[in-house]
């Protein structure tokens, strides 16, 4: 029985042994291999955080890939570890506002989401002419296409006109790092009556166009304020 027990107590405890193969390293104990360990990546939100990360060589790394994932979020990564591993050292988010779209809303809450959250151009400037000169709820179809509408707006105190809705629109709200020019997009702008009130909607109209648009325009940022480090080979950026 004694035996026993210490043959038991030998088998558990055991001394662990580690074995190299090739440049992976495995233990005796169910043979598990050893994975390197990572650090945990830094984040930020802007563009220029990145840069300023990639230029201090803050942890000398000797290649880093630079990945513009999407609209909002680029990843660094190291090379290739012997586990066959990218490890994350930065990664950077664009901080954006909330957009109703390809909904009805309030002309409240449409202009204040217009006037708030839309770069300012011509488009935006008419849209809250007109609804800011919205007489009566009486709006009606243009035509037969179901395209054009026809609205009745305010003109100086007692003077009142019908006004053709402009369709579509050009808009180019925030949905990227603001340190790059806001991708500009095509909306259709709708109206209808709802119970006693006025609702306003945009619905998108580019099929997501805008977004490999914002994508190569950050691809663009960081090439020019990455120049030194790409010619000196230290970085490689795709998107």
């Amino acid at each position: 029985m004694i035996k026993e027990a210490l043959a038991y107590l030998k088998n558990e405890f055991k001394k662990t042994e580690f074995y190299e193969v090739g440049k992976e390293t495995y233990a005796n104990e169910n043979l598990q291999k050893i994975e390197e360990p990572v650090r945990r990546e830094v984040v930020v939100y802007s563009l220029s955080g990145l840069v300023d990360y990639i230029k201090d060589n803050f942890d000398n790394d000797e290649r880093l890939l630079v990945s513009v994932l999407n609209q909002q979020k680029i990843v660094v990564e190291t090379q290739l570890n012997n586990n066959k591993k990218r490890e994350i050292v930065i990664m950077s988010l664009a901080y954006t506002p909330t957009i109703c779209l390809d909904q009805f809303m309030s002309l409240e809450a449409f202009n204040i989401q217009l006037q708030s959250i839309f770069v300012k151009n011509d488009d935006v400037k008419n849209l809250l002419r007109i609804l800011g000169n919205l007489r009566s709820s009486n709006i009606r179809n243009a035509g037969d296409n179901g395209v054009s509408q026809i609205v009745e707006t305010k003109r100086g105190v007692t003077m009142a006109q019908e006004e053709v809705v402009p369709n579509p629109v050009r808009l180019k709200p925030f949905r990227t790092f603001t340190e790059i020019e806001q991708p500009e997009s095509l909306f259709v702008f709708r109206l209808r009556e709802s119970g006693n009130e006025i609702q306003a909607g945009l619905f998108e109209a580019d099929g997501g166009a805008w977004k490999n648009v914002a994508r190569l325009s950050i691809k663009d940022y960081l090439i020019e304020n990455l120049k030194e480090q790409i010619e000196n080979n230290s970085i490689l950026i795709i998107g």
